[in-house]
Parts: C-alpha cells; sequence; structure tokens
C-alpha cells in the first residue's frame, strides 16, 4: 500500500469521526496499519502531513503504531474491504504475465493476517473483482506464509 492510499484513508477515518472521536481514529489507523507503514519505513510525520492533519497528531499516529504490535481489531469489517483493495491494485497493476505471482505474493504477505482474523478467500475475491479461478491462487499463497515471507 502507498503512503498517499494510508493518508486518504486516515484523513477520511478522522474527517468522519464522531464528534469528539477523532484522536481514536487516528489510534485505531495506526493499530490497523501499523504494521504496513512499519514495513514500508513510512514515518507518521510522513502520513499526517501527506493527510493535511495537525502535525500534533503524530504523537497519537505513533501511540497506534506501536499499539499494533500487542493488540488486533477484531470484527473490522473494513478489514476485509481494504485487502481487497489492495489485492485489486496488486493484480492491476501486476506487470504482463506476472498477474498469478501477485496474487501469490499477496497471499504470502497478508496470510497470517487473514488467518488470523478468519477472512474468507472467497469473499475477498469476490470484493477484489477478481475471477474465481484465483480463489485456489489465493489460498495457495497463503498457505506458503506459514513457511515464507516477502524479502
Amino acid at each position: 500500500m502507498e503512503i498517499n492510499n494510508l493518508a486518504e484513508i486516515l484523513k477520511q477515518n478522522y474527517n468522519n469521526a464522531y464528534n469528539g472521536e477523532m484522536v481514536a481514529q487516528i489510534h485505531l489507523f495506526g493499530i490497523k496499519y501499523g504494521k504496513i507503514i512499519r514495513e514500508n519505513k513510512f514515518t507518521p510525520l510522513e502520513i499526517i502531513n501527506k493527510a493535511e492533519l495537525n502535525v500534533a497528531y503524530v504523537a497519537e499516529l505513533n501511540k497506534g503504531i506501536k499499539l499494533a504490535e500487542f493488540v488486533c481489531l477484531e470484527n473490522d469489517e473494513h478489514e476485509l474491504i481494504d485487502l481487497a483493495e489492495i489485492l485489486k491494485e496488486k493484480y492491476h497493476n501486476a506487470k504482463n504475465g506476472e498477474s498469478v505471482a501477485s496474487i501469490f505474493l499477496f497471499g504470502i504477505k497478508y496470510g497470517q493476517l487473514i488467518r488470523r482474523k478468519n477472512i474468507s478467500i472467497n469473499e475477498l475475491i469476490k470484493l477484489s473483482s477478481l475471477n474465481d479461478a484465483y480463489v485456489t491462487e489465493l489460498n495457495k499463497g497463503v498457505k506458503l506464509s506459514e513457511y515464507a515471507s516477502i524479502k
């Protein structure tokens, strides 16, 4: 996921928060996307700036990112939608002839999360608007996630 995508999600979460829950939304965002933020070495300041939020929120985002190591969000319906969007993006941005490989890599990268959250691979493929035949390919990637990780 690109930093601009993350910033847009944060901005939307913040702007759509119930009155008085803006900071909580920043914490939840940090928890939800902390692993992605760390893997990509994005800084909270970069994300806050791109989301056009007050710089004072950097500390709050950092708290959420740190919490991500210790907690997971339960029953988060947005998780499935977010993963479906990422999968769709990876598939459509794959080089010619590498679309199946991109699905495998997605499965390896997000397989542990998919398993931990008990996310339906069928539903993930469906929401990604991909052909049902890719259920098998994604399932292979998820299974590989037990033994491999992305460099």
